[in-house]
């Protein structure tokens, strides 16, 4: 019978906590959680996804220590010269259908990639979900679902919206779509042929303005007609 359950984890995907014993002096009780020098992303959510050690005695989850922020807190400060070691276990990283995982932010998103830790999805804001690649916030959706047939279309800083299609298709009138809209002045050069991919011909409703050293190019073939 074949393995039914969560995907295997690696022995990579188990975290070897740096050891914090040469900060041990019978008073302190604060100490940063590292792995490799850096606070580990995604951070542990729960005190009993890691096992921990100090003089050789296994710590209770939530009674021998806890979690805050980034740091570790013993219950009692670990004495001079006592050992420790500590584990983050497989699976840490991830949570079951119906559990929840911590909002996110843009440069550590909630759910992310082990090679890629600054790409992924996270919690932006109310009912907000965004996309973030390479610690940049690239993608905010929208918190409804729009009207059929509208599309994404994005304001530029990677908010998305939902608008009606305009690449050529009728618009307006609600489900009647009636209307076929253009802009009344030329800002850009522009060859006919471009969007259409092949010599074509095109319209528009005038009256059309073509600013001053902008040039429309109409290549053979091609016929523009102004209505």
């Amino acid at each position: 019978m074949p393995y039914i359950g969560n995907n295997l984890r690696s022995n990579n995907a188990y975290k070897t906590i740096d050891d914090v014993s040469s900060s041990f002096n019978g008073s302190l009780t604060t100490f940063a959680l590292t792995v490799g020098s850096s606070a580990p992303v995604p951070f542990p959510k729960y005190e009993t996804q890691l096992i921990i050690s100090v003089g050789g005695v296994i710590q209770e989850p939530g009674t021998g220590f806890t979690l805050s922020g980034t740091n570790i807190v013993f219950g009692s400060a670990p004495a001079s010269g006592e050992s420790f070691f500590g584990v983050i276990l497989a699976a840490a990283d991830y949570l079951n259908a119906g559990g929840t995982f911590p909002d996110g932010t843009t440069a550590v998103p909630s759910i992310t990639f082990s090679d890629d830790t600054d790409t992924g999805i996270f919690r932006s804001g109310s009912g907000l979900v965004s996309v973030s690649a390479n610690g940049v916030k690239v993608a905010t959706f929208p918190t409804s679902a729009g009207s059929a047939d509208q599309v994404l279309a994005t304001n530029g800083s990677g908010v998305l919206s939902f608008v009606d299609q305009s690449g050529g298709g009728a618009v307006g009138g609600g489900s009647d779509k009636l209307f076929m809209e253009n802009g009344t002045t030329m800002t850009t050069n522009y060859t006919l042929g471009t969007e259409f991919g092949a010599t074509c011909n095109a319209l528009s409703a005038g009256p059309i303005t073509i600013n001053a050293g902008i040039t429309l190019t109409i290549p053979s073939g091609s016929v523009y007609t102004v209505v």
